[in-house]
């Protein structure tokens, strides 16, 4: 696969993550989510759930909370870039696409809403590449990672709570991190 090569300026991606005014050698994920919430004064709930291999992730804006579905079935690392790259579509005020004809029933099941808007998550092709709104996701997450590696917080991208499968879903809730 090619690299990504980042076809609009990088000013608007960048003063968006300045906007924030975020501390990132306090990061952890959640922390990072709470901030981000606070700075649109709108919840986020992250979600994980059990999605196909061609479904990463989803942000769907509904009316009192943004709601962002990220798969289980990859390592904790990518399951924190899925919600870093979901949230650079909120703040960059990407277009919503219909996601409706896509999600499995019982996730549709949640939400009241005749035609289900938001973004989708799939793994990469050429249009994906290609696709400028997803080069500037992209591009927030790299930033973000550059970030953290000045402030020596890289490994809140990699570590996962437990390494102990059934502590997993407890820790998560608790905020406990392993070293």
């Amino acid at each position: 696969m090619q690299a990504l090569h980042f076809k609009r300026e990088s000013s608007t991606v960048q003063q968006t993550l300045a906007d924030l005014a975020y501390n990132f050698s306090q990061f952890e994920l959640v922390h990072f989510v709470e901030h981000v919430a606070q700075h649109r004064n709108k919840p986020i709930r992250l979600i994980p759930y059990p999605f196909t291999e061609s479904i990463f992730g989803v942000w769907v804006p509904a009316t009192y909370h943004d709601y962002i579905f990220y798969t289980m079935r990859v390592h904790h690392v990518h399951q924190v870039h899925i919600v870093l790259h979901e949230i650079a579509h909120m703040l960059l005020n990407h277009h919503r696409r219909r996601i409706d004809d896509v999600l499995p029933p019982e996730l549709l099941l949640q939400f009241n809403s005749a035609e289900l808007v938001g973004r989708l998550r799939v793994p990469p092709t050429k249009a994906v590449h290609d696709d400028e709104e997803e080069q500037e996701s992209e591009l927030f997450v790299l930033l973000i990672q550059r970030q953290l590696v000045k402030a020596r917080r890289l490994t809140e991208l990699t570590r996962e709570s437990s390494s102990i499968p059934t502590l997993k879903p407890i820790t998560d809730t608790m905020g406990y991190t392993s070293e």
